[in-house]
């Protein structure tokens, strides 16, 4: 079987120029060529649903034994995959770093696992706002731009309840270092009634209003991006979760440095989730 290629132009380690967004009337003068909301939202979701479907399961290695993140009982398999420069948009030399987890959990909503409804509710609904909940290192989420009014979003082939959001998210890292800020256009939709995708693309904000922390001083701007998978399997007994990211946090943290501590974000946020949901029912969070 032949390798497929890696989608397209959104699921990768690019900044996307305001000429590349979806149409908006608040980016009017940068878009020579607007692009609908709904054909950009289409081709995000079904580009980040063909990575983690089709791409993934053909590159991606397990990079150790499966994991445990408590309080989740689930464990949590640690892939991880480089993209090379010859699949990247010319001119790119280094290749893409990715790490992903699969993490199988048993549809109920009790501690340890969490529903169905848990799970789509705390992901793909208000997933910036909720990632903030459950994260202690996400300080703040910060709505720069909302397609969500737009009429066409509701014209999405292949999906439901389809939002587009551009996002700052802002995270703390270890002391000394700064804070930093990540500029992201969150795609979240639905496929059917036991299947969501949320795909966050980086973004260049340079001249897009309504941007709070690009200009802070506390924050070093980082760049990432990550597909989210969530799907019900074995007749709805058990839920997958999948979720995939490159990035680079900025600044002078060393490349090597960043991909040693990775890993363990990328498997510690499922017992993070798990824990925030049990809270939520206790009427603790």
């Amino acid at each position: 079987m032949s390798t497929p290629k890696l989608p397209g132009r959104l699921v990768r380690m690019r900044a996307l120029p305001t000429a590349e967004l979806p149409s908006h009337p608040l980016l009017a003068s940068h878009q020579t060529t607007p692009i609908p909301a709904n054909q950009f939202a289409q081709e995000a979701l079904n580009e980040a649903h063909e990575f983690v479907t089709s791409y993934w399961p053909q590159n991606f290695t397990i990079k150790s034994k499966t994991k445990q993140s408590s309080p989740s009982t689930a464990l949590v398999e640690l892939l991880s995959h480089e993209v090379p420069p010859k699949l990247l948009p010319q001119g790119n030399v280094t290749p893409e770093a990715w790490f992903a987890r699969t993490s199988i959990h048993e549809n109920a909503a009790k501690a340890g696992t969490a529903s169905w409804e848990e799970f789509d509710a705390g992901l793909r609904q208000d997933h910036s706002v909720h990632e903030t909940d459950y994260t202690p290192d996400c300080l703040y989420a910060h709505q720069v731009l909302s397609w969500d009014d737009q009429p066409l979003l509701g014209e999405v082939e292949g999906w439901e309840e389809v939002y587009v959001n551009m996002m700052e998210m802002c995270h703390q890292l270890p002391a000394p270092l700064n804070k930093r800020v990540f500029s992201v256009l969150v795609v979240t939709g639905k496929k059917g009634s036991g299947e969501f995708i949320v795909v966050q693309i980086p973004v260049d904000t340079t001249g897009v209003p309504g941007t709070k922390y690009r200009d802070d001083k506390a924050f070093t701007p980082g760049m990432y991006v990550s597909v989210e998978r969530g799907v019900l399997e074995e007749g709805g007994q058990k839920v997958k979760w999948q979720m995939g990211t490159a990035s680079d946090a900025g600044g002078v943290l060393p490349m090597f440095v960043q991909k040693l501590g990775v890993p363990g974000a990328v498997v510690k946020d499922v017992g993070l989730f798990i824990g925030w949901c049990e809270k939520r029912r206790q009427g603790k969070a």
